[in-house]
Order: C-alpha cells, then sequence, then structure tokens
C-alpha cells in the first residue's frame, strides 16, 4: 500500500512567494501590514502561508464588493 504524502509547503518566504504571483515587494509588505497575508517571521526572515496568499484575490474582492455596496 503506497502512502501518497502533499510535498507542497505550507509557508514560503514572502518575497519569492509573491513575486510568483505578481505581486511586488513593497505591495507584499503593505498587503501584509494590512492583515491581507498571513505572515510570521523566523529571525528576520518573513514567510507567508501559501493557502493566505492563494486566497487573497477571493478576499480582495469580497472586500471591495463591501465596500462598494455601504457606499449605496
Amino acid at each position: 500500500m503506497e502512502h501518497q504524502t502533499n510535498t507542497s509547503p505550507t509557508f514560503r518566504p514572502l518575497v519569492p512567494a509573491c513575486r510568483e504571483h505578481g505581486i511586488a515587494r513593497t505591495t507584499a509588505f503593505k498587503l501584509a501590514g494590512e492583515g491581507l497575508l498571513e505572515t510570521f517571521m523566523i529571525g528576520r526572515a518573513r514567510y507567508v502561508l501559501v493557502e493566505s496568499l492563494k486566497s487573497l484575490p477571493a478576499r480582495l474582492k469580497a472586500q471591495v464588493g463591501a465596500e462598494l455596496s455601504g457606499r449605496r
């Protein structure tokens, strides 16, 4: 019986992970500071939870939709 393991990482260094998703360094730190990306530090290095990065577009879309409906 073969065991399949998920080898995809749960977290990655912030800047390279964001760059792969088309997010510039400054924007990555801004999103992290606003709490839109879930990050943590190990020593001086900042890491992002991959799931937080993957779900960012949907969360941003929901945030914009909520802001637009609040203006009516």
